[in-house]
């Protein structure tokens, strides 16, 4: 499949920078990983033996059109693509348009993006991230690297 440049720059990063290879760390909810891409999210997966090409798909299907972070800035889009992977794209979607204070659903539609494109410091989206991060009972565990991960996007592509 041919994706959208944005996407393939958005997904590079997080594969190359963040997610990488396979890991199984036990005090991880997600259990066995590889590329991002959990045993707990699914279960039916080969995770030891998924490829990058088959996360890619993964991370288009399920993370990148849910988040529908084709209608948000650049940015701003790899920003909630990233919470996606990371937290679920519907909590991505709450965190924003709380951030940008729209009704919240859990859906990225024509009003959220207009609201969330027009914010003068779109940087409060990671802050009002790092606040969901905060609030969770793994924050002790995970903390720096929850962190770190921000720094990362932060940066952007």
């Amino acid at each position: 499949m041919i994706y959208p440049g944005r996407f393939m720059a958005c997904v590079g990063l997080i594969i190359e920078r963040i997610e990488g290879g396979y890991v199984n760390d036990p005090q991880d909810p997600g259990g066995e990983t590889n590329f991002g891409i959990s045993k707990r999210s699914y279960p039916n997966l080969d995770i030891a033996g998924l490829t990058e090409g088959a996360a890619v798909d993964i991370y288009y299907r399920d993370f990148w059109v849910p988040s529908g972070c084709a209608a948000l800035n650049n940015g701003l889009d790899l920003w909630v693509f990233d919470c996606g992977i990371n937290c679920g794209a519907r909590e991505a979607t709450l965190i924003l348009q709380k951030w940008c204070g729209v009704a919240q659903d859990g859906v990225l539609g024509p009003q959220t993006a207009a609201a969330a494109n027009k914010m003068a410091e779109p940087e409060g989206y990671l802050q009002a991230r790092l606040a969901y991060y905060q609030s969770l009972p793994g924050w002790s565990t995970y903390a720096s690297g929850w962190t770190k991960r921000l720094f990362i996007v932060a940066r952007g592509c």
